[in-house]
């Protein structure tokens, strides 16, 4: 599959409760032969200035759960380098909110 098709895969696939942030590289995505992490494939659209479906766009804000800064910049920007950044920032968190639990 192409980086884009890729991309919107692992947005279903980290707003599932399929995905996990106790193995948050669990999920693998095939790209030109190669297996991607979800954040492997936010870096092959990370400068794709390409504007995002519109389900792209409403499922991230979902996921954001009121993230207002997040929201405002794929607001301003819609592209995949935009949601790309907002959902590693988004897994980044969610890493980080599970281990500092006791």
């Amino acid at each position: 599959m192409d980086r884009r098709m890729a991309f919107d895969l692992a947005v279903i696939k980290f707003l599932s409760p399929e995905w996990s942030p106790a193995l948050p590289d669990n999920d693998r995505f095939e790209v030109d032969g190669k297996h991607l992490t979800i954040r492997k494939v936010c870096e092959l659209v990370k400068d794709d200035k390409e504007e995002l479906p519109d389900w792209i766009v409403r499922d991230l804000i979902w996921g954001m759960h009121g993230d207002r800064r997040l929201h405002e910049l794929l607001d301003r920007s819609p592209t995949y380098a935009t949601a790309a950044q907002c959902l590693s920032e988004l897994l980044e968190d969610r890493v980080r909110t599970f281990k500092a639990k006791p």
